[in-house]
């Protein structure tokens, strides 16, 4: 047995035998380099795809949009979901309907000009989504979870993404500046609630900036 493995090497070798064939995903992602958008991680998106042909969700909602850069990852490998996604920030809103018009077939997307926190409220339906994509503003997650939870139906996936930021969240919260002390206090109390929620199986994986995923009972 291998004692002290260096988890970056092999992380480096794991990564070395996944390949991205999919021209426009290639494209966006490389705009996003250039410009300085973030993204999904390389091992978080394969793991996305991973689950994405497991459940062959129906109905995605994703909680922040950017660039639509994972929106058509999702869209790629699961050509049959209708894709409900928020983005609020302008810049980001016009490049994403740009993205959009470019590269997804129209009728599977829907992307709503609009803050999390107003549509979640707005939105009165229930079960209404198979899988819930969240990568939007770290503070909200535990703001958002009740109304999300609502969403989701029976065996519905939530993932979260960068639950670690980067590694700040499993530090002490005296080692973290004093501006970034709500956000990981909050991180800290949405980590909390889902893994002790009684309506949900959450599981942790040291994926990528961390993922966690909750699957409604």
């Amino acid at each position: 047995m291998i004692e002290n493995i260096d988890e970056i090497r092999v992380q480096d070798f794991i990564m070395s035998l996944s390949s991205e064939t999919d021209d426009d995903i290639i494209k966006l992602k490389q705009y996003a380099i250039e410009n300085d958008v973030p993204i999904i991680r390389d091992e978080t998106k394969d793991f996305l795809k991973l689950i994405l042909n497991i459940k062959k969700p129906n109905d995605i909602l994703e909680i922040g949009t950017a660039i639509a850069y994972s929106s058509l990852v999702m869209h790629r490998n699961c050509k049959s979901a209708k894709i409900v996604t928020l983005e609020d920030f302008p810049r980001r809103v016009k490049e994403a309907r740009e993205n959009i018009e470019k590269y997804f077939d129209r009728d599977k997307i829907e992307l709503i000009d609009k803050d999390a926190s107003i549509y979640l409220k707005e939105n009165k339906d229930s079960e209404c989504f198979d899988l819930v994509f969240l990568d939007a503003a770290k503070g909200q997650y535990i703001n958002w979870i009740d109304d999300i939870k609502r969403l989701m139906r029976k065996d519905a996936i939530l993932i979260a993404d960068n639950i670690f930021k980067d590694g700040e969240i499993i530090e002490s919260k005296f080692l973290i500046k004093k501006r970034d002390r709500t956000i990981h206090k909050r991180m800290r109390e949405f980590l909390k609630s889902i893994t002790d929620d009684k309506e949900l199986n959450t599981y942790i994986f040291n994926i990528g900036d961390g993922i966690s995923v909750s699957i409604k009972k």
